[in-house]
């Protein structure tokens, strides 16, 4: 049986692999829980579900195995007394032979729940989703003439990750040519410093796989930096920013953040501008759960955009497996035997599936007005 735990940095979760499992049954559980308090009502949330189930006695018994799984992964892992961090997710189907969990540095949160106990014929993924779209890795460089501190941002937590000493002197006042000689030996020193600041980025970029970096400090070395930056580090930078570099690291993040987010919604609406112009000259792009879900059994999406908060019921057939909008009776093989699924997350699922993206964002009017997701497509 797969037992392991993850070290919860949310890039390395593994979502296609979880996405991969299904079946045809509500044989899957999924918990999440973003505090040791919750985490002890495990017990109490079980008894909802029991109660809901109750009807279901088949399904029941597969809740009970899958609880007892997970009850046992947190014992062996040390977590069912205490853990640090902002979360759990753990994963658990014994019909698949399947049990893992993800310690998480941020709390998962679907509309105002951040605990989430799901019964269903695969793993909920739109959390761990939501999660890897907003909180993806970066750089925070840190600078001045004197050091730069470059600082790795992964999954929400910081750590020190170079650091690059300038001793660039200060301007001073000296008149005649020996003025000009020193300001042409302090620019040689400036573009040197900004250089090795460039290669050191550029090693941290290959060796972390990161594609956000985020500038902060004072303007004359900024300008320098941006001018020496490599092509590829250009096209990374999401902001730039005067800062007072005095501060401690955590508020160099705080700052930082901020201009990463904008980037983020900047990104949400420039592609909802993406889709729109497509379908409007009848291109490749579509809208609407339906057809977006359609889309993605077939493979044609290239990337969704779903609003963050948005709440779409589906059903699956338990005699074909077949996902559809809201029928009860499955459009496929006529069955009746049908349940509820979140269609966001069923949306993730298949997505992963077909290495499509998915893209949560805050509400952009035309995007509600079509239901709250569309896509561009492949063909």
């Amino acid at each position: 049986m797969d037992h392991r735990s993850n070290s919860g940095h949310l890039q390395e979760i593994d979502l296609r692999k979880l996405a991969e499992l299904q079946e045809a049954e509500r044989c899957c559980l999924s918990v999440y829980v973003s505090s040791q308090e919750h985490l002890n009502q495990l017990e109490q949330r079980a008894e909802h579900v029991r109660d809901l189930l109750s009807d279901s006695p088949d399904e029941l018994t597969y809740f009970e195995r899958n609880l007892a799984l997970v009850r046992r992964w947190l014992d062996e892992s040390g977590f069912a007394d205490g853990f640090s961090g902002a979360g759990l997710a753990v994963f658990a189907c014994e019909m698949l032979d399947y049990i893992d969990g993800v310690h998480l540095a941020v709390a998962p949160e679907t509309g105002a729940r951040q605990d989430i106990m799901r019964v269903g014929g695969s793993f909920y993924l739109r959390p761990l989703a939501e999660l890897q779209d907003e909180f993806e890795d970066f750089l925070v460089v840190a600078a001045d003439n004197r050091s730069t501190r470059i600082i790795q941002v992964a999954s929400a937590n910081v750590e020190t990750a170079d650091h690059v000493r300038g001793d660039v002197a200060n301007q001073v006042k000296k008149g005649g040519w020996s003025q000009k000689r020193y300001q042409r030996r302090r620019e040689k020193e400036l573009h040197h410093y900004a250089q090795e600041i460039n290669d050191h980025l550029r090693d941290l970029v290959e060796a972390h796989g990161i594609e956000r970096i985020v500038l902060l400090g004072s303007q004359e070395t900024l300008v320098e930096l941006e001018e020496v930056l490599d092509a590829q580090l250009a096209a990374y930078v999401v902001g730039r920013q005067a800062a007072d570099l005095q501060q401690g690291p955590d508020a160099l993040v705080e700052e930082a953040y901020e201009l990463f987010f904008a980037e983020e919604r900047e990104e949400e609406e420039a592609l909802w501008r993406r889709i729109q112009g497509e379908y409007l000259s009848d291109g490749l792009a579509t809208t609407g759960a339906t057809r977006v879900l359609d889309a993605l059994k077939l493979g044609r999406v290239e990337e969704v955009l779903v609003t963050r908060n948005a709440e779409i019921q589906g059903t699956r057939c338990h005699d074909c497996e077949n996902v559809h909008g809201t029928p009860q009776t499955c459009q496929i093989c006529g069955s009746k035997e049908v349940f509820q699924l979140d269609l966001v997350d069923e949306m993730v699922r298949l997505a992963e599936l077909s290495s499509a993206h998915v893209e949560f964002s805050d509400e952009i009017e035309g995007l509600t007005g079509v239901g709250e997701v569309a896509a561009l497509l492949r063909y």
